[in-house]
């Protein structure tokens, strides 16, 4: 089975074989809380795959992501709007 994740624009990444690391973080200058993937082989550009522009939702999505991650039940993980 493959897991993937849908970033917010529709983009797939393989996250078995594709993707080297998941990050989340905020950018406290625009008001931004987001996630970002690094693909396999470059560990210096992130691509951006959902942004919140509030906390709380951004929480909510944080969790489901981490629960994802840790259960396997599903095998695509598709970020919210």
């Amino acid at each position: 089975m493959t897991l993937s994740i849908v970033s917010q624009d529709g983009t797939v990444f393989n996250y078995s074989h594709a993707v080297a690391s998941v990050v989340s973080g905020t950018d406290e200058e625009n008001g931004l809380f987001g996630f970002a993937v690094y693909l396999n082989g470059d560990t210096e550009n992130a691509i951006v795959i959902a942004e919140y522009d509030d906390e709380e939702r951004f929480n909510e999505v944080k969790k489901s992501f981490i629960q994802w991650l840790s259960d396997n039940i599903e095998p695509t993980f598709e970020f919210p709007s």
